[in-house]
């Protein structure tokens, strides 16, 4: 089955962020220091990995905030990781709970931007994610 690929961001268009956690209170404080950065951003979200994948083909994100533990569907975190790191114009980002060292490296290879471990600091994330959408 041919992929199609998600539409490019002009210019002058806000950037795209993908959180995709399946606990929603967490989904909500990523959310939150998203909005917090200020930079003009559409947000989508997914629970699954499932959903991450079809907003994804739906709109490329730029970036992705991504939990490897996902419970809900048969596609796995790592699995998100690996197909959304296809696309080198989109940076994703593990924020996970799950700090075994083989899962982590996987996802680095894979070629995710950066692991950042649950629990977080609302201030930190938010500072990083304006980096991640400024650089």
């Amino acid at each position: 089955m041919a992929r199609t690929r998600a539409p490019d961001r002009h210019r002058d268009e806000p950037r795209t962020v993908l959180i995709v956690e399946d606990q929603e209170p967490t989904r909500m404080l990523i959310k939150a220091a998203v909005e917090g950065t200020e930079i003009d951003c559409r947000i989508l979200e997914a629970a699954d990995g499932d959903a991450a994948l079809a907003a994804a083909s739906r709109r490329r994100p730029d970036l992705v905030l991504l939990d490897i533990v996902l419970a809900g569907s048969g596609t796995s975190g790592v699995l998100v990781c690996h197909q959304l790191c296809k696309d080198p114009r989109t940076k994703v980002v593990i924020i996970s709970g799950q700090s075994s060292a083989a899962i982590v490296q996987t996802c680095l290879n894979a070629g995710a931007t950066a692991y950042l471990p649950k629990p977080f600091s609302l201030d930190a994330l938010q500072v990083k994610v304006k980096g991640w959408l400024t650089s």
